[in-house]
């Protein structure tokens, strides 16, 4: 009979996390939506409630912004554990740490909202999903790396094609955090080029790069 490697002792399915990191990112993207007050005091007119509206239209745009984002995080963290089959204490932590990033998201979310004018306002969201993008990227390297064990059923081919992908959003992310300091959240639409990094446009420019 053989004995259980430390790696095996620490091993846990995948299942355990996934739970975790769904409570944690619905739990952040309701909270998001507290930022939102309409308490505006005594109105008698449509017409003022109009007003007050159109005040907090840039707190309203960055809630929409932030959840569609993290909606989006959570999308790529789900289709990341569909072929990690399960997870080592070194992989639970970095999930942890991508966590602590993604409950920080409604604080900075709220001082995108009420100091979009100072630049340390604008930018301080865009670096919080840069982060987590970052995160992303470390554990996806670390899940897939075969000496781990951790991911299976998907061909190195594809597991190139996503490392690619994650590394274009983290570029992506950092140019959004440049661009937030002079385009507040309208840097955000940066993030709509991302579908259009296909897999074999992504490889494509790999294979040049390493040519080079």
């Amino acid at each position: 009979m053989t004995g259980k490697t430390s790696e095996d002792v620490f091993a846990i399915s995948s299942r355990r996390v996934e739970a975790l990191t769904d409570g944690v990112f619905a739990i952040a993207m309701t909270l998001l939506v507290l930022d939102l007050k309409v308490d505006f005091g005594h109105l008698v007119g449509s017409g003022e409630l109009w007003n007050q509206l159109y005040g907090i239209r840039d707190k309203f745009v960055t809630f929409v912004v932030s959840f569609m984002l993290l909606g989006s995080m959570w999308g790529v963290h789900a289709r990341q554990f569909e072929y990690i089959k399960k997870t080592d204490r070194h992989l639970a932590w970095i999930n942890n740490l991508r966590l602590l990033a993604v409950v920080f998201i409604p604080l900075t979310t709220s001082l995108a909202g009420n100091y979009n004018h100072l630049v340390i306002g604008r930018i301080m969201l865009p670096i919080n999903f840069f982060v987590i993008s970052a995160l992303s990227r470390w554990e996806w390297t670390y899940a897939t790396d075969p000496k781990h064990g951790l991911s299976a059923g998907l061909p190195r081919a594809d597991v190139q094609y996503f490392s690619l992908r994650n590394r274009a959003i983290v570029i992506m992310a950092l140019a959004v955090v440049v661009a937030s300091a002079f385009v507040g959240d309208a840097a955000f639409l940066l993030f709509l080029a991302v579908p259009l990094l296909n897999k074999s446009s992504l490889l494509a420019l790999e294979r040049k790069i390493q040519r080079r």
